[in-house]
């Protein structure tokens, strides 16, 4: 089947319930601090989840049923907030009837389903009730990786139009950080042709902020 071009839906947090103008006026997005001197890390499913930390590195899909709130700085600087629920792993069978371990989750106007790449270097979206199935997203980095360090996932996205193929991109920005006290937070950049974001997670918590750098189409 030929690709159709056809605009991509990838405003992942879809909606968000936008702090009152009281609550935004003047308040600065918060910074995680850089630590300059973590080069190389194992990034566990836990920092996904927020689930407490494991004591190997063992990449496992940890039983998870939580609802929680993460702030978002848009492009003009303002800053917006959303709630997140997040459960699994289930079994579910994806494009092609591939059987996959996800994860569940919703945001303010989707619905969507996570699991691990078949490289296992990162977990993305295999299913966006806005889209259809994908394959091979890269959305958040698991396993080893250094500071800097990118990675590039082919992905195909099935939309109800047809398919589009679509790479996605992540790259480190701070490998290891400090998050409003919390150390042994991270945050890193997700991009595709059209979408630009940051994200920071934080142990014990998962999704802490978003950086909406350009907002998907």
């Amino acid at each position: 089947m030929p690709f159709k071009k056809i605009p991509l839906l990838l405003s992942v947090w879809g909606s968000l319930s936008l702090f009152s103008a009281a609550q935004a006026q003047g308040t600065q997005a918060p910074v995680c601090v850089h630590d300059e001197s973590v080069k190389e890390r194992f990034l566990p499913v836990e920092l996904f989840t927020g689930s407490p930390m494991p004591a190997g590195n063992e990449l496992v899909m940890v039983p998870v049923d939580r609802t929680y709130t993460f702030s978002d700085e848009l492009p003009d600087g303002s800053l917006a907030g959303g709630d997140v629920t997040l459960k699994g792993p289930v079994a579910w069978q994806g494009q092609g009837g591939k059987n996959y371990e996800v994860y569940e989750r919703k945001v303010p106007r989707a619905f969507e389903r996570y699991a691990m790449t078949a490289d296992r270097t990162g977990m993305g979206r295999v299913f966006d009730q806005r889209i259809g199935n994908i394959t091979n997203e890269g959305k958040y980095p698991i396993g080893l990786w250094t500071q800097g360090q990118k990675r590039t996932y082919g992905t195909y996205y099935e939309f109800p139009r047809g398919t589009r193929y679509e790479p996605s991109h992540l790259e480190i920005e701070k490998l290891s950080c400090v998050w409003q006290g919390i150390p042994g937070a991270m945050q890193y950049g997700y991009k595709t042709s059209g979408s630009s974001y940051g994200y920071v997670y934080a142990p014990g918590q998962g999704l802490v902020h978003v950086m909406t750098r350009v907002r998907a189409n």
